[in-house]
């Protein structure tokens, strides 16, 4: 069985977040790509980061602790283990959508 988790957030809402916000959501990969963006891109970059991994957390609550999950972009996806994501952003809206595929990702890993 696959599990979903789905997150929708407000852009806006990371404008005023400080670093010690940053150190806790964000891996130590993510927070040196997070120190070399500008204001607008460390806003967008903390609301992404959030809303994937709160949407992660719905779907597998292993996951609670966002500082060890590190998002990477391959191919124009966002990835992260067994995991299927997908984000869609307007205006200052953000939603994410994963899919655990928990099983079925072991399986084609052996």
């Amino acid at each position: 069985m696959q599990n979903i988790g789905v997150d929708l957030t407000r852009i806006s809402r990371f404008k005023n977040k400080n670093y010690p916000f940053a150190q806790r959501i964000l891996s130590n990969e993510e927070l040196e790509q997070f120190q070399e963006l500008n204001e607008y891109e460390k806003v967008l970059f903390l609301a992404r980061a959030w809303c994937i991994k709160e949407a992660i957390f719905k779907a597998n609550n292993a996951y609670a602790d966002y500082s060890k999950i590190t998002l990477k972009k391959e191919n124009n996806r966002w990835t992260f283990k067994q995991f299927s994501i997908s984000i869609s952003h307007e205006g200052d809206l953000l939603i994410a959508f994963v899919i655990d595929n928990g099983d079925k990702y072991e399986k084609n890993s052996l």
